[in-house]
């Protein structure tokens, strides 16, 4: 024991491996997230029925959802280091392709299928699973830190983007952001990522089960749904519940990253302004997934799961019954506390009950069940906002979603499932 820890190095690594997760997360989610700052001028410059933009989003985000499991499994089988590598190379290369565009078939290819595809590649699904395999201990908190990324990213790019559309034009701003992720996040990733920690874990991140005690027989405990195929989660009631309530999460999170800005402006605020808006609510989701790690580290993961699911569902109300520009910033106050949140407690559940064998598989199809709901809501709230000339019912019908949301996640017996609470020898584990 003592050899071992002479032998841990000073810093660990799963830090530095943290860091560039956080970056490539805040890329990949800052290129997602701003979608909606280029809907009004690609409509007037193109002259692109607006509903006809929004249907190519929807497109891409249902792409995404059926590409998170083959991304799961080719993680599985590959390692995160190659799959996100590429992934970014491939993200950064469709953004460059969308300086171009010039029909909406083209947008179609190039952003509803390639762009969604690769940005599946560098998503939760593949960051959280490369993590779990580093941390343990610490699991909820890092998931949470290297999802603040997700707050940092529209933070910064909404409000760029904007800018560059202002600016210049929104050709060079696609120009700009592809560039980020093509010559800094992928080279990052192909230099600093591994796949595993090779003995490099530190006693703060042992498992206690995996240290041989002097007076004790080591014993190789797994939780009582740990998989050896990931086939087997599917007869169990946590991951259902757990998907249902991610079905929410996509539904409520996609429909405001699509449609947030359009609707300011319909309302007459203007597009930095509403930009400005929506980035400063993804920004303070820094502070919401930072504070629910921290949560899930002292209390059960599936009430802080519940809670913010509820209190996603008051930022929602406060955005139909105040109205304006004053309901916008109480909306993005109440629920830049809640969005990202989901992720990083819902990546560590899965992880704590299911093991990491087959983690990004598992991790894919919930994600799908995410971003299935996600396509949907983008589809109808367009739809909607067409025939009606407003976005008050989709956004109304999104809202009331996160009270089943909100039950699911409660209803999950993690003291029953959970590694953290109950452990079984490898044997008496289910095959």
């Amino acid at each position: 024991m003592n050899k071992l820890r002479n032998e841990t190095p000073k810093l660990y690594y799963g830090w530095l491996v943290l860091a560039v997760c956080f970056f490539i997360v805040m890329c990949s989610s800052g290129v997602r997230s701003s979608m909606g700052v280029f809907i009004t001028p690609m409509e007037t410059d193109m002259q692109w029925a607006r509903n006809d933009i929004t249907r190519v989003l929807s497109l891409g985000i249902f792409v995404g959802a059926l590409s998170f499991i083959l991304m799961g499994y080719l993680y599985d089988r590959y390692g995160g280091r190659r799959v996100i590598t590429a992934a970014l190379i491939m993200v950064g290369i469709s953004v460059f392709l969308l300086s171009r565009v010039n029909s909406i078939f083209g947008l179609i290819l190039i952003y509803g299928i390639l762009g969604s595809v690769a940005t599946s590649g560098a998503s939760f699904v593949t960051i959280h699973s490369l993590l779990a395999k580093w941390f343990y201990r610490r699991r909820g908190l890092a998931m949470s830190l290297s999802a603040a990324g997700g707050s940092i990213g529209p933070l910064l790019f909404a409000p760029f983007c904007a800018f560059l559309i202002e600016a210049f034009d929104w050709r060079t701003a696609f120009l700009f952001i592809g560039g980020m992720v093509l010559f800094i996040g992928a080279p990052l990733a192909a230099l600093f990522l591994k796949d595993d920690p090779l003995g490099q874990i530190p006693d703060s991140e042992r498992d206690e089960t995996g240290v041989q005690d002097k007076e004790e027989v080591q014993v190789k405990m797994e939780g009582p749904l740990f998989t050896s195929r990931w086939k087997q989660a599917l007869s169990t009631s946590p991951f259902w519940q757990l998907s249902a309530a991610y079905l929410v999460c996509g539904i409520t999170t996609n429909i405001i990253s699509v449609h947030f800005v359009p609707f300011a402006e319909d309302q007459g605020v203007p597009k930095i302004t509403a930009a400005t808006i929506f980035g400063i609510m993804m920004g303070l989701n820094s502070v919401g997934v930072i504070s629910a790690g921290v949560l899930s580290q002292k209390f059960s993961q599936h009430r802080v799961l519940g809670f913010t699911y509820a209190l996603r569902g008051i930022a929602y109300l406060a955005l139909l019954t105040i109205g304006g520009t004053t309901g916008m910033w109480a909306f993005a106050l109440i629920a830049g506390m809640s969005w990202i949140a989901t992720a990083s407690v819902t990546s560590s559940l899965v992880a704590d009950i299911y093991g990491v064998r087959n983690l990004g598989t598992l991790n894919g199809m919930s994600n799908m069940v995410h971003q299935i709901g996600g396509a949907l809501s983008v589809l109808v709230a367009g739809e909607l906002q067409a025939w009606t000339g407003s976005y008050e019912i989709p956004f109304a019908i999104a809202g009331a979603t996160l009270l089943f949301a909100s039950i699911m996640a409660f209803s999950v017996n993690e003291k029953k499932y959970s590694y953290r609470y109950s452990r079984v020898p490898v044997a008496a584990a289910p095959s």
